[in-house]
């Protein structure tokens, strides 16, 4: 192998090094963006719910930086474990958990 050869190979696995670079970076902005598409969409839903008339004794500390980990984390809400709060219910079914 002469240099010009080795010099060719270096340029070759350079070349795609950085296109494997700007790929992961593509891929994370894309990642990125649909986690804040899904947590605006969370934080509107909750927003809503969150707006209509509720139960007086509805006591759920959800707000709309809530997560699903903390959503799921409520178990059966305010009510403790006599029946599943209607707001939090309503909220995990429109979020589809």
């Amino acid at each position: 192998m002469t240099v010009v050869d080795r010099e060719t190979v270096r340029d070759e696995e350079r070349a795609a090094r950085d296109r494997a670079r700007r790929l992961a970076k593509l891929q994370r902005a894309r990642a990125e963006a649909v986690e804040r598409e899904q947590r605006s969409t969370r934080a509107a839903i909750i927003r809503e719910e969150l707006a209509r008339e509720r139960s007086p004794r509805c006591q759920c500390g959800i707000t709309t930086r809530t997560t699903p980990a903390q959503l799921h984390a409520l178990g059966a809400g305010c009510t403790a474990g006599r029946w599943v709060c209607p707001t939090l219910d309503a909220i995990r079914r429109r979020l589809g958990r």
